[in-house]
């Protein structure tokens, strides 16, 4: 029987603690900006009237997704044995943990009046449970204490119940970010978001993003480690991420392709040619889709560990402008209650600049979560190390 055994990764003491001070640096620095907002106001961010949701939306809904993505690729061993997979399932795990942390910062963060966030926990009391925003609160809540119970269960080596949560938390991860899309696609009023698909586009999305994420963060903690690793099973994950990428962008030409017909057809025209077309072409459907794709098929480029790193990295800021032009751009076009007659900001699109006060607040949540990921890599058993077989005795011979 073949076992993984899990240690530590080292860092050279040097490295560490220069990236280290350097993510402490801007953790302190994106609270600073933090603080100022609490003062001041949203005021100093680049939402206004006109575009409500900003910078810390859009990186709460990519983390939930990356989050959500990595807890469900767990299962690969977990729950289905897929024990070439092994390599990537603990630290999968602890990646999900650590990403829906930041998540629920950047919920709290976005609140301008964090101490006030228990009022999102009052369910059927101080909350309106017909509301997905109520709904999604319990999908979060219930999401973080699963994760950190599955966790456990997995340092423990508790095998009779690692089956059992892995289920409940593969099936938990994918509502929650199902959810998350709910949250858009059930919103009649912005066209851009509404969408019986966008639950799954963005289970999809998270999928895509959180696999090519997992590639990156595994490829990078065996080379910084100076470990060698098997190439394999990173290529099978290659073709496992070639076909969520082609799901992904059939179910966005889906979306897309039925917007363009009326009455949707305005806003989506303008998202297609208006001020942010440039964002969508070659971000989010260049980066996100075509050229991952054509990387990950070519014979040669897909076998290669470079290869597979620069489609993942494609990936991993595609999903971000994704999210980024449902956020901005859907908020941003007037909505068509009485199209051409509303004066002032509500009858012309809005705009969104990036402030450096919501630039650094939201590189403070991207430090701390590398803070809490170092440390964990430094101090727990994540990254498989050696193969063992375990041979049964020889049989005995009778004299």
């Amino acid at each position: 029987m073949v076992k993984l055994s899990y240690t530590t990764i080292d860092f050279k003491p040097r490295g560490f603690y220069i990236l280290n001070a350097i993510l402490v640096a801007l953790t302190v620095a994106g609270f600073i900006c933090f603080v100022i907002s609490y003062m001041e106001g949203h005021r100093v961010f680049g939402i206004s009237n006109a575009v409500p949701w900003g910078m810390a939306i859009i990186i709460t809904v990519y983390l939930i997704g990356l989050s959500a993505g990595s807890l469900m690729l767990s299962s690969l061993t977990y729950v289905f044995g897929r024990e070439e997979y092994r390599l990537i399932s603990r630290i999968a795990v602890f990646l999900a943990v650590v990403l829906i942390f930041g998540a629920m910062v950047g919920i709290s963060l976005d609140l301008g009046r964090p101490e006030k966030m228990w009022r999102l926990f009052m369910f059927f009391v101080a909350n309106n449970m017909r509301s997905m925003f109520a709904v999604n609160g319990i999908l979060y809540g219930g999401y973080f204490a699963i994760s950190f119970v599955y966790l456990g269960l997995i340092f423990a080596e508790k095998m009779k119940f690692i089956k059992k949560m892995g289920i409940l938390a593969m099936v938990w991860a994918a509502m929650v970010h199902m959810g998350t899309g709910a949250i858009f696609g059930f919103v009649a009023a912005r066209p851009i978001f509404y969408s019986p698909l966008k639950p799954f586009e963005f289970l999809a999305a998270a999928m895509a993003s959180g696999l090519a994420l997992l590639i990156i963060v595994v490829i990078f903690a065996f080379k910084l480690s100076k470990r060698d690793f098997k190439k394999e099973p990173f290529f099978s994950l290659g073709k496992l991420l070639l076909g969520l990428i082609i799901a992904l962008a059939v179910l966005v030409l889906i979306d897309k392709l039925t917007h363009l017909y009326s009455p949707h057809r305005e806003p989506t025209l303008w998202l297609l040619t208006g001020p942010f077309a440039w964002l969508f072409w070659i971000f989010q459907v260049g980066c996100a889709y075509i050229f991952p794709i054509l990387l990950l098929i070519h014979p040669r480029v897909k076998k290669t560990v470079g290869g597979l790193l620069v489609a993942s990295f494609l990936v991993v800021t595609g999903i971000f402008f994704e999210r980024f032009l449902v956020v901005i751009p859907g908020t941003a076009h007037p909505m068509p209650f009485y199209p051409g007659q509303i004066e002032g900001i509500w009858g012309e699109a809005g705009s969104f600049p990036i402030t450096l006060i919501e630039l650094l607040m939201c590189l403070g949540i991207f430090s701390l979560m590398g803070l809490f990921f170092i440390h964990g890599c430094r101090n727990l058993e994540l990254l498989p190390i050696i193969e063992r077989r375990e041979t049964p005795p020889p049989p005995e011979t009778v004299s």
